[in-house]
């Protein structure tokens, strides 16, 4: 072995270490993207239970491919990685719909109790004045058979 195969194998390891960091800080950004979806659909009001086991997966998988890193086993670090994208995609774009549905529903139930209030306040009103005419009625109707009182000044 030469000394231009171990500069040749050299340089290769370099290319694979530096390729295999950037699969891993593009997982990592990949995670935190995700992560932030899920947060903005959880603040939403979306239900994420599900959302976050898919998150817990895929930092799972992110963790074991940064030890592998660390221990120089780059091929397997950079599959790991690699597998870590698909699952963040996945989780980011379930986040997003999420959210959607989750602002839709809120707009919705808020649109309804307004129209609740609306009605209730309407129909309130309506038998409130159907009570007072009726009791107005009544009145009207024994005010001639009344007789007034004389009350004496006793001072």
């Amino acid at each position: 072995m030469g000394i231009g195969s171990c500069l040749y194998s050299g340089h290769y390891v370099f290319a694979q270490t530096d390729q295999t960091a950037s699969k891993l800080q593009a997982a990592n950004t990949a995670v935190e993207r995700a992560f932030n979806a899920v947060l903005d659909a959880e603040k939403a009001g979306a239900n994420v239970t599900g959302l976050l086991a898919q998150l817990n997966v895929a930092a799972g998988v992110l963790a074991q491919a940064e030890n592998s890193f660390r221990t120089g086993d780059f091929n397997t670090s950079a599959v790991q990685a690699d597998n870590v994208l698909p699952i963040a995609q996945e989780v980011t774009n379930s986040a997003q719909d999420a959210k959607q549905t989750a602002l839709v529903s809120g707009q919705n139930a808020f649109w309804f109790t307004i129209a609740f209030t609306e009605v209730g306040a309407s129909v309130f009103v309506l038998v409130l004045f159907l009570v007072w005419r009726r009791f107005k009625r009544g009145y009207i109707k024994k005010l001639p058979g009344l007789k007034p009182e004389v009350v004496e000044n006793t001072a």
